[in-house]
């Protein structure tokens, strides 16, 4: 089996005392991946006093979202980190598409900077993160590591007529299995759990939101078979450039139902995905990856590589909440919390993000009396929602076409109608997203 690694509380983190029951804070976030750093980030940039609550000891190393869009590039500048970003990144400037032991044909144009001075950029969730956290630090936000929020309720009282949430917490400490976490020092194991007073709390704490299902609202869909294994792994100097991976996303679709992605982040940093039906998370090795690269990539994947991070695997859903406000508006969803569905596109982090923003402004203005929370707040569901709607159609509609299992002979059709259609795109390609 595999080792097991223990994450010791001192390894780049920072974890504080939980604080006295009923300390009040304007808003309270579950949740310090980027969607509520992004929260938070508005929240400290407006004066407005905010805490977020996240188990982790420290902001994650690695991450699924491999694709930042114009959009959220925009709403990422807007609390001072959108171009930095960017810099790092790497213009994701076309797209490579394979089958059956060869490349069909390429996607270009999309870093036609028509509509943004940003253009679609990889770069992992995991920059994406740092640079926010920083960020929010930076304007003086708090982060309680190492926590988690167990349950929220609200009063009846109105949101302009002073109501408050409750939002409870319970020390707790996640590392990603196998690796184990040591018990915390005495100082900060003192206290166990405890209760915050805000105005207003946000559920940004992923698919298995506890604010979520504090708050009893359903979460609509299905799951799907296929599971994903993911490994970030660093090629040597030059090799990307001589073999033909030196930009873009690189796909490669079976008829079996099966797909491979490898997208180029920074540097020499590839991210790569192998998704299929059946598999096992035992199955989730370097040796299987590599064995399915030399298999189904045309040419096979270049090997040189001085880096393989440990491979990490995740499964997929297509869900949406029945509601993005508790009853009487006090509490939010946003982000995994209020939607998920499968990677296709590239929207979830991106859709996450776009949710934050819209929210973020919207908090601030009426924690500062800018703004009436009953006709503003209601405006974040009316907004987000239809968008979230969408993009769980489309990415729905595209995993499957993809991952459904065809005949040969079909197979061969559908390779034949891309290798036709990567012919019709007129120069320049089409308008970044």
């Amino acid at each position: 089996g595999r080792p097991i690694v223990i994450i010791m509380v001192d390894s780049g983190s920072h974890v504080d005392p939980l604080p006295e029951p009923g300390t009040e804070y304007d808003v309270v976030v579950s949740g310090a991946g980027p969607v509520g750093l992004m929260i938070g980030c508005y929240m400290q940039s407006q004066g407005v006093r905010c805490v977020l609550i996240d188990p982790h000891l420290k902001n994650g190393d690695g991450s699924k979202a491999a694709v930042t869009m114009p959009r959220s590039f925009e709403m990422l500048e807007r609390v001072g980190v959108g171009t930095a970003i960017a810099d790092v990144g790497r213009p994701a400037g076309l797209a490579r598409l394979g089958s059956n032991g060869g490349w069909l044909g390429k996607i270009t144009g999309f870093t036609s900077a028509r509509l943004s001075q940003y253009v679609p950029t990889a770069v992992g969730q995991n920059i994406v993160e740092a640079h926010l956290c920083a960020r929010y630090l930076e304007l003086g936000g708090k982060i309680l590591r190492a926590a988690r929020v167990t349950g929220v309720s609200e009063d009846d009282t109105a949101a302009d007529e002073g109501g408050r949430c409750t939002v409870a917490v319970e020390r707790y400490v996640y590392v990603r299995p196998p690796a184990q976490a040591p018990p915390l020092p005495p100082a900060l194991a003192a206290l166990t759990s405890t209760s915050l007073s805000a105005r207003f709390a946000v559920g940004a704490d992923g698919k298995q939101s506890m604010v979520r299902e504090s708050l009893g609202l359903g979460y609509e869909g299905h799951e799907y078979a296929q599971s994903f294994f993911l490994a970030d792994v660093e090629l040597e100097e030059g090799v990307a450039e001589a073999t033909g991976w030196e930009r873009g996303l690189h796909a490669v679709i079976e008829a079996d139902g099966a797909f491979l992605l490898f997208i180029r982040l920074q540097g020499n940093v590839f991210r790569t995905y192998y998704c299929a039906a059946g598999m096992e998370p035992e199955q989730c090795t370097q040796e299987f990856l590599k064995e399915r690269w030399a298999a189904k990539v045309p040419g096979g994947f270049p090997l040189k590589i001085t880096r393989f991070e440990a491979p990490s695997t995740f499964s997929v859903s297509c869900r949406l909440v029945t509601h993005y406000a508790s009853p009487h508006g006090k509490v939010f969803l946003a982000g995994d919390a209020a939607h998920c569905h499968s990677p296709a596109g590239g929207q979830g982090m991106n859709t996450g993000l776009q949710d934050a923003a819209n929210l973020g402004w919207k908090l601030a203005a009426v924690v500062k009396g800018e703004a009436s929370a009953a006709k503003l707040l209601p405006t974040y569901e009316a907004e987000r929602r239809p968008v979230a709607q969408w993009v769980l159609s489309t990415t729905d509609k595209t995993f499957a076409g993809i991952t459904t299992a065809s005949s040969p002979a079909l197979a061969v059709a559908r390779n034949w109608l891309i290798k036709t259609v990567l012919w019709l795109p007129p120069p320049g390609g089409p308008p970044p997203a």
